[in-house]
């Protein structure tokens, strides 16, 4: 009888060293952020399921920012607290956190322009040639086109002039940047060709 209830009592400790064994191979490979973060005291959740949260991209070229989701926070988001959101939104990755009372705000930083602004156009020049760059006035990092069949030399003056002060549009006045913005940006690539349209007189002979 002995014997028997030694046994049981072994296969009873097997099986309870099993189980934590199980228990901190599941821990130590879920995700960091999910992980129960056990300190002296008790860390308050930051997320509940009132919380609102608010999610959005910030485009660093044009400085938009788009709001793709603001409402009760998302299932994988209740029950974290600062830390946990944080790992999960690393700030090497471009991400930002903030709470603005009972609204945390979880920011992206995106290298580049909106999709809006990646539809606009405009003129200046390059090289000697009236060129089109993709994006608002004062972005010329992507060069589009150069316009070869409009001798920029036979344009206007005043128009000249215009397409000369946009390579410095950062520096200028509101009322100067606003009466480029009239003549030399576009909303897309179809205004601007409409626009060009005017200037075929100028072409190269």
């Amino acid at each position: 009888m002995l014997k028997k209830l030694l046994g049981l009592l072994s296969a009873a400790v097997v099986v309870f060293l099993v189980a934590i064994a199980v228990y901190f191979t599941i821990n130590s490979l879920s995700n960091p952020a999910m992980k129960p973060m056990f300190t002296g005291d008790r860390v308050e959740p930051l997320i509940k399921s009132t919380t609102t949260v608010r999610q959005e991209n910030i485009y660093t070229a044009c400085g938009d920012v788009e709001v793709y989701y603001r409402g009760p926070a998302k299932r994988d988001l209740i029950g974290l607290d600062e830390n946990r959101l944080r790992m999960k939104y690393p700030q090497q990755d471009g991400w930002t956190v903030a709470v603005h009372g009972e609204e945390v705000v979880i920011t992206r930083q995106i290298d580049g322009l909106c999709g809006m602004h990646r539809e606009y156009r405009h003129l200046g020049i390059h090289d000697g040639q009236l060129a089109v760059y993709q994006g608002p006035l004062g972005h010329d990092e992507i060069l589009l086109r150069l316009e070869t069949n409009i001798n920029i030399n036979l344009l206007p003056e005043s128009f000249i002039n215009k397409l000369k002060k946009a390579n410095s549009f950062a520096s200028l006045s509101v009322e100067e940047k606003l009466d480029l913005q009239n003549t030399l940006e576009f909303t897309n690539e179809q205004s601007l060709n409409a626009f060009l349209e005017n200037y075929d007189e100028y072409g190269n002979f």
